[in-house]
């Protein structure tokens, strides 16, 4: 066909071209090479047909990476009978990918013929709708809702995802010319998150700012670039980059922050509608921070804060408190102090985390938190695992009494509170006691009035009373009131009675421990019955005996057996006393006890069946 033809001219204009390809035979089968192509074909790939025919690597060597594989399977697994359309991005002689659209058929085994065209547009169009879609549905979250950290690493996934790269961070400009990546997404689980916040070197801070100031955005295809500050290439090798796409956060007219989507592997170039989506969504994000600070009041009083908490951390460092602070939002900007070290912590743990994620176990921290953000101060003691703290939370408002964050204090007072519950549970435990005596010293002054003929022989009986009162506490409190041993209490209690030129008392059986709130009874029971043995028996004459024997009947139960013998001889018929009453009274109602009363001829014979642990 002539090159003038009509045909020819005609075809010469079409926005397609005519591919044709041809496997070497003298090389591996994947090896295909240019056979020829028109001029439409040549133009789309943006390399001449001479160099495409002469060298026989260049149309493989110039296909993308990621994209190689798929095209050699395509053309190697296609047969005649079928006719298939692949996509790949190709290199041209100006080093920029584009996309191409190769609609082919093989004619024989070892040759392919096809149509290609720019698809370039096509595939640009299908990438940034998604781009535009996913980018527009983060922002819209960012903007609904109250809690913006956690919204904002959701907006660097979705837009990371969409952007195809490896990771996206997050990098807050301070005031005080310091920069820290604040929030990270990374697509593979096995990638290594940095440790949050992290600061940026200082030189790398003032590239990164006037660059982005100047440019409105930052891309950089790879880290081998020479023309990069050795801040800025120091910092990239320290995280593995190689290209990096940064798009900055500008609020009221200043550059407050900035987003990186990088690649680690690779050569990306970055394309202008990925620059500019990425640029609007982050500009619509830096438009919502705009309306929460209110014209950057919340951000001045935020450092302001900061600047505080400068000062205060050479205080912390040295006392036992925690001083901690917490923005609008319930993120934590300050935590300091000794005291952490009770809540196994350390300084600044909790830093740039929400009190409502890390304290959602503890409800009580909360509702005073929130007390405080509404504009109430408020304290409380609040438990923490083991521990218990001491808390005040305090508004921190701005110039127009607008709150801003909460500032707040935190002592362990853990040792302090069980030494006042100790204290507490002693003085509840005295006042028990108090009243227990007090009722038992009216009841014996008011049961000594009974049967006294006299006001000397009325005295004389609450004196002994008395005695055998002051005996109990006495014998209870070298155990500190946990017990009393029985032979020491008959002993005190008998003590008195043991005199002249021999001991008309004897003791046997083995000695036993009676519980806290039997000793006080037991000498009361012991002191009426030498009192009645001293008026009406064995006692009363030289030649009379008293026997005090103990026998364990079993692990819970004691019997104390009082004999009297050769004492004046017991009337048939007696009069009821008051010291019966009392005895029967002490060993049943507050012994939970039996007694038994035998007055015999020969001597009173008393029988005591006592409980040895409290029931």
């Amino acid at each position: 066909m002539s090159d003038h033809t009509p045909e020819t001219i005609a075809f010469s204009k079409l926005t397609i071209g005519i591919h044709s390809l041809a496997c070497n035979k003298k090389a591996k089968q994947s090896e295909w090479i240019t056979s020829s192509i028109t001029d439409n074909g040549s133009k789309i790939l943006g390399v001449s047909i001479e160099d495409l025919r002469g060298q026989n690597d260049l149309w493989v060597g110039r296909i993308h990476p990621n994209d190689i594989d798929a095209v050699i399977a395509a053309l190697s697994e296609t047969d005649e009978s079928t006719e298939r359309t692949i996509f790949y991005r190709f290199r041209d002689a100006k080093e920029r990918y584009r996309w191409v659209e190769f609609r082919f058929s093989k004619t024989s085994d070892l040759a392919v013929v096809g149509f290609i065209s720019d698809g370039t547009q096509a595939r640009a169009n299908e990438y940034f709708s998604r781009l535009h879609i996913a980018g527009r549905s983060s922002l819209a979250s960012l903007l609904e809702s109250s809690d913006i950290n956690a919204n904002i690493n959701s907006f660097l996934k979705t837009l990371g995802s969409a952007l195809a790269v490896d990771r996206a961070r997050l990098v807050r400009f301070r005031v005080d010319g310091r920069a820290f990546i604040t929030h990270e997404w990374l697509r593979r689980e096995k990638d290594v998150n940095i440790e949050l916040p992290t600061q940026v070197p200082d030189e790398a801070v003032v590239w990164w700012k006037n660059k982005l100031e100047q440019d409105g955005s930052i891309a950089i295809e790879s880290g081998d670039r020479s023309d990069l500050p050795q801040g800025v290439t120091k910092v990239i090798e320290e995280f593995s980059v190689n290209a990096i796409l940064a798009v900055p956060a500008v609020i009221n007219g200043v550059v407050e922050a900035f987003a990186c989507f990088e690649i680690t592997e690779g050569v990306r170039y970055w394309l202008p509608n990925e620059i500019l989506e990425a640029t609007i969504v982050l500009n619509g994000y830096a438009r919502s921070i705009e309306r929460r600070i209110e014209d950057r009041k919340q951000a001045a009083e935020e450092f302001k804060l900061r600047s505080s908490e400068e000062r205060y951390r050479l205080i912390t460092s040295h006392s036992p408190v925690v001083l901690f602070g917490i923005d609008a939002e319930g993120i934590f900007t300050l935590s300091e102090g000794l005291g952490l070290g009770a809540m196994g912590a350390q300084a600044g743990d909790v830093v740039g985390k929400s009190m409502y994620e890390l304290y959602r176990n503890y409800p009580e921290v909360l509702e005073h938190a929130n007390l405080a953000l509404a504009g109430e101060e408020s304290h409380a003691r609040i438990k923490i695992g083991d521990q218990i703290f001491e808390t005040w939370f305090t508004p921190v408002k701005d110039e127009d009494e607008i709150i801003v964050g909460v500032s707040g204090v935190s002592v362990d007072i853990t040792r302090r509170h069980e030494l006042e519950e100790q204290q507490l549970i002693m003085m509840r435990e005295l006042d028990h006691r108090v009243k227990n005596n007090i009722a038992s010293v009216m009841s014996l002054v008011e049961l000594s009035k009974h049967g006294a003929s006299s006001v000397q022989e009325y005295a004389k009986t609450l004196d002994g009373r008395l005695h055998a009162l002051a005996v109990a506490h006495s014998t209870l409190a070298k155990s500190q009131w946990s017990g009393a041993w029985l032979r020491d209490i008959l002993q005190l209690t008998l003590q008195p009675y043991m005199v002249g030129t021999r001991s008309q008392i004897q003791f046997e059986g083995p000695d036993v421990e009676l519980f806290g709130i039997l000793a006080r009874p037991m000498c009361m029971i012991v002191h009426e019955l030498a009192t009645n043995a001293l008026k009406h028996g064995a006692l009363k004459v030289e030649s009379g005996n008293v026997l005090v024997s103990t026998k364990i009947l079993s692990s819970e139960h004691v019997q104390l057996s009082w004999k009297e013998t050769d004492g004046p001889e017991v009337p048939s018929e007696r009069s009821p006393r008051t010291g019966t009453s009392l005895l029967e009274g002490l060993v049943s109602h507050e012994m939970n006890g039996t007694i038994s009363l035998d007055f015999k001829k020969s001597g009173l014979l008393c029988i005591i069946k006592v409980p040895l642990n409290e029931s």
